[in-house]
């Protein structure tokens, strides 16, 4: 009698064997339970809501309204064009699974939970080679006999020989066809990057950091005095009022600190070259001389806390500014009544929308193709990040652009909804090309 495998329908999985019920259910455990997922309690009860779902067979509740209604608490009328929280979501979650399965205990895991890209109906699969196992699966039926195996003859070493020398050249074949050019791509994607291919120099990645205000030795050990102990350090927030603290406790830290925004982009961008066999130099703006900038091709990353980004644009079209109030706002320079754009903000920095502006600069200042991409709050910079590494998502972006943009400047203004700290995928608001 087996204990973890059956036999699916053709139309399901092609015949292919899966997990048992209880193998899932305690693979769903260990990965919500892992800390990819500990600090996300709504990541963690999506999961387990799809996965619930489909291991009682109901398929008919892993639809996008059903989410936003179960999981999200949305209202049943809900405006989902607009609302995106549940995509948000799905594409969190998917990163935690990335995230899990590098990991020591993910990649030592039995099985293997996954959430396909358009889809809400997870997949479950053997972690290890085995018969039948690489087809993904999310149907389970109680155990069943196993079939006698038919014995089969040895098959000669010449043969195994054969088919290795096959396989690798097959794969070259692969290879050549897909970066030779014959794999389907996206024109606009491949031309708004062609300055970058096309240079043997690395591409430049230089990431702005923000000052970070921390308190002093004196009001940090004060502080830990007010605070119940723990088993183990950790930087733990300031209880200590205002009047028992001077300018002296309050220390500025420059150069030592980038934001999540900007290690999100450049991250995004890194793997994108890396992908296409293109080497990346990652710094932090302050630490790049001009002379670098003249001998490579630049992606600046941030704005108001990027030197080189805020120095280079102040001539352009869109740019980055603080009205006098002090708000930092995205201005039009060539519009009369030079609008902005701007966003709501709470001093602890959350912000349900963001604007973000991606610039790039043929024969710019610094002699080459210069590529700066920014929000005025972490999440416009991230969300802005995302598509430059993502071609599909960026074709359709550049696509409204006005025929012949590959060859001039461009300047573009994007707006992102944001949603539990993540930012939706970006719309364009207004575009420049010169």
């Amino acid at each position: 009698m087996s204990k973890a495998v059956t036999t699916l329908p053709e139309e399901l999985s092609g015949g292919s064997q899966v997990p048992d019920r209880e193998a899932v259910q305690a693979q769903l455990r260990a990965v919500l339970a892992s800390p990819s997922f500990h600090g996300s309690r709504r990541c963690q009860q999506f999961l387990e809501f799809v996965c619930s779902r489909a291991l009682a067979g109901d398929i008919g509740a892993l639809k996008e309204r059903s989410l936003a209604v179960e999981v999200f608490g949305r209202h049943p009328d809900s405006d989902l064009g607009q609302d995106t929280i549940v995509r948000v979501g799905a594409r969190e979650v998917r990163k935690r699974l990335t995230q899990y399965y590098a990991s020591a205990a993910g990649a030592s895991a039995p099985l293997v939970i996954e959430l396909p890209l358009g889809s809400y109906l997870p997949e479950f699969r053997f972690a290890v080679s085995r018969k039948d196992s690489g087809s993904l699966v999310t149907v389970v039926v109680e155990p069943s006999p196993v079939p006698t195996p038919v014995p089969t003859k040895p098959v000669p070493r010449r043969w195994y020989l054969a088919a290795v020398c096959l396989l690798i050249l097959t794969a070259g074949a692969l290879a050549a066809w897909r970066w030779g050019g014959g794999a389907p791509k996206n024109p606009d994607f491949e031309a708004f990057w062609a300055p970058v291919l096309n240079s043997p120099a690395p591409l430049l990645i230089g990431v702005g950091h923000p000052i970070v205000y921390m308190p002093s030795h004196r009001a940090a050990l004060l502080n830990e005095k007010r605070l119940p102990a723990t088993p183990y350090p950790m930087q733990r927030p300031l209880v200590l009022g205002s009047k028992e603290l001077d300018g002296s406790d309050i220390v500025a830290v420059e150069n030592q600190f980038i934001g999540f925004g900007d290690m999100v982009a450049g991250n995004e961008i890194s793997q994108m070259r890396a992908r296409r066999g293109h080497n990346v130099r990652v710094l932090l703006a302050s630490s790049i001389p001009f002379a670098d900038l003249r001998h490579s091709p630049t992606y600046l990353i941030g704005s108001l806390s990027n030197r080189w980004a805020n120095e280079l644009s102040q001539s352009w079209c869109f740019r980055f500014i603080f009205t006098p109030e002090h708000v930092p706002v995205i201005e039009d320079t060539q519009d009369p009544g030079h609008r902005t754009w701007t966003v709501p903000s709470k001093d602890a920095g959350s912000t349900p929308e963001d604007y973000c502006l991606i610039s790039r600069i043929p024969n710019s200042p610094t002699g080459g193709l210069l590529i700066v991409s920014a929000g005025i709050k972490q999440f416009g910079t991230e969300a802005a990040g995302r598509p430059l590494a993502e071609p599909t998502e960026f074709s359709a972006i550049l696509s409204k652009l006005p025929p012949g943009w590959e060859k001039k400047k461009m300047q573009l203004v994007l707006h992102a909804r944001v949603i539990g700290n993540t930012p939706a995928q970006p719309e364009l608001v207004a575009a420049h090309v010169w």
